[in-house]
């Protein structure tokens, strides 16, 4: 059974990985969203209930926005509720799934929380590179967390995908701006 567990973590993080190198960020989120509800069934089978019940949350913020220029209520409303639900779930972790309440797991359970704030401020950005650069927040931290809940899956995806992301960082981010014509800043420059 662990062979099954482990391995619906090493189809996550395939996803996962191959996630940050599109342009369009919907293929991001969409992609992102499968990935997140695989690590989900994942983290659960391994007993890790916040990185669970955050992995859920987290195809719901992708699907929510995938289209977040339609949403009735405004982006900082629909943060606001995330972030909001990520610190509930944080506290249902101690007082209702059995997690043991000592420091190294009030400081553990709380890496995800740190992790999916960052990514759910990015994905309410307009564009890719800030989804990227929020990788270097949500990366680490699932890292730490995944190397003590023992996820193997989790693990190589953290160190795949803070390889992924700096490698779509250079290559469309720094050197699609030269080819195009502009500087890091936007600007023109001379070809």
């Amino acid at each position: 059974m662990d062979f099954w567990i482990q391995a619906i973590g090493i189809v996550a993080m395939a996803l996962n990985i191959s996630a940050f190198q599109f342009k369009s960020k919907r293929t991001l989120l969409l992609i992102i969203c499968v990935s997140s509800a695989l690590f989900s069934i994942n983290m659960f089978l391994l007993g890790a209930i916040t990185g669970a019940i955050m992995n859920l949350l987290g195809v719901v913020r992708s699907l929510v926005y995938v289209d977040k220029d339609k949403l009735p209520i405004p982006v900082k409303w629909v943060n606001a509720m995330f972030i909001v639900a990520y610190l509930i779930s944080y506290v249902l972790s101690f007082a209702l799934f059995g997690t043991e309440p000592t420091l190294k797991n009030f400081i553990l359970e709380l890496l995800p929380i740190i992790a999916m704030t960052a990514m759910t401020f990015a994905f309410a950005a307009d564009d890719s590179k800030t989804v990227r650069l929020a990788g270097f927040i949500n990366s680490p931290c699932w890292l730490i967390y995944n190397i003590f809940n023992l996820a193997i899956g989790g693990i190589l995806c953290e160190v795949f995908a803070l390889v992924s992301i700096t490698s779509a960082l250079i290559r469309i981010d720094i050197l699609g701006k030269k080819k195009e014509g502009t500087n890091q800043d936007g600007k023109q420059e001379k070809i």
